[in-house]
């Protein structure tokens, strides 16, 4: 199941597969793609081109709605029983278009919001489905289709992976491993845990007029012992050994706000940031861990009354599937097959929706795309080289993987 057939007969059916793959007609179908618009919440154009798509091979689908007219798409490739059942995964929604370059193409490249992120990974396990079919293979297990909406945050609230882990905990489908077909060109089995914290500082007072109060009782001082235990905090992870894949534990700082207007005194202080955070914790021992963090800096300022508070928002678990996992050994086996050498191993401080997934369902989850360089990016773009690289490896995971008839 882990390893792709390597005896001469068996080697012409890997060299069949491949071959069905079309490299026009998959850049041509990409471009069609990257031309539909389908930013978060308003994924039904994106949704239904996936369908389409799908529909073209002659196979089934099913639009199943996990926010009002925002559908996730479904589609099996039923096996004929006894292997294992594979679900390749990814989400329809794009961030806004924004002032992205307009979809184009040379001989190389596809232009345009969502190329690479990840339209380009539908269009490829879509290929991939059809160049099994046509190369006449039967696999044993089910091979799963599936795009969901709702992935880009802050507009998206994970409506569409949430509703998809709903009917996957009934067995509506069965499956047994997740293949996310986004990220970059590497077996990406691990990533570190990750949530959005606000940690808040409040003056017992009311904000009078800066008149009234002198400068060594503003309520804005206590912001420097706040970030003196920011500091002890980052001087603390950075002695902590990495995760070997995903790296260290970290955080950072993106917002601090304090007051409303020159001569009033800022009462509340707020810094908002980016915990990540290897397997040793949770987000329930993170919120601790900032919640005394934040105690601590309001103690420190020495202002009467001040009190303390932390608050995490979207966290995310850690994950990691393990390398010798039958999804992660068929994947090594794809794409040395393909590329000529095993592809890399790697983790990822990121979080994507691999963390919710496996974390909720405890199946082995990996993600293999055509790369990550330009995504989120106004010169979004993907290698037509790429998408057919990633093509080839999806066909002969499903073979690999769920097992050939």
């Amino acid at each position: 199941m882990a390893t792709l057939p390597s005896v001469p007969a068996e080697t012409v059916l890997v060299e069949r597969i491949l071959a069905q793959i079309d490299r026009e007609a998959l850049a041509a179908d990409c471009l069609a793609y990257v031309s539909v618009p389908s930013e978060t919440g308003q994924e039904t154009a994106g949704a239904h081109f996936l369908a389409d798509l799908i529909r073209r091979r002659g196979w089934d689908v099913e639009l199943d709605d996990a926010a009002p007219d925002r559908p996730n798409v479904m589609s099996c490739l039923p096996g004929t029983g006894g292997g294992p059942a594979l679900l390749l995964n990814g989400h329809v929604d794009t961030i806004p278009i924004g002032k992205s370059w307009p979809p184009r193409r040379d001989d190389q490249w596809i232009w345009g919001r969502g190329a690479e992120d990840m339209k380009a990974g539908f269009v490829a396990m879509v290929h991939a489905a059809g160049a099994l079919e046509r190369a006449g293979v039967r696999l044993r297990g089910d091979l799963w289709l599936s795009g969901v909406v709702g992935h880009e945050t802050p507009a998206g609230k994970k409506e569409g992976p949430l509703h998809l882990i709903e009917r996957l905990r009934a067995g509506r489908p069965r499956v047994d491993a997740i293949l996310i077909v986004e990220g970059p060109c590497a077996i990406w089995r691990a990533s570190l845990g990750s949530a959005i914290f606000t940690l808040t500082l409040r003056a017992a007072g009311p904000p009078l007029h800066t008149l009234l109060v002198p400068y060594r009782n503003n309520p804005v001082r206590a912001l420097r012992c706040l970030l003196e235990q920011l500091d002890h905090l980052d001087a603390s992870l950075a002695a902590l050994p990495p995760h070997p894949l995903a790296g260290p534990d970290q955080f950072n700082v993106g917002m601090v706000s304090a007051g409303d207007y020159p001569n009033r005194l800022p009462v509340e202080l707020r810094v908002t940031g980016t915990r990540r955070w290897g397997p040793a914790h949770t987000a329930e021992t993170i919120l601790q861990e900032l919640t005394e963090l934040v105690e601590r800096a309001a103690r420190a300022s020495g202002i009467e009354g001040m009190t303390a508070k932390a608050v995490l928002d979207a966290a995310r678990e850690p994950f990691e599937t393990a390398t010798d996992d039958p999804l992660v050994q068929a994947l090594r086996a794809s794409g040395e097959r393909v590329g000529g050498h095993a592809p890399q191993e790697i983790g990822l401080a990121l979080v994507g929706d691999a963390s919710l997934y496996a974390n909720a369902l405890h199946l082995p989850t990996a993600y293999y795309g055509p790369g990550y360089e330009t995504a989120h990016s106004d010169a979004e773009r993907v290698s037509i080289d790429r998408l057919v690289h990633i093509t080839g490896v999806y066909a002969l995971t499903a073979l690999a993987y769920c097992g050939q008839a």
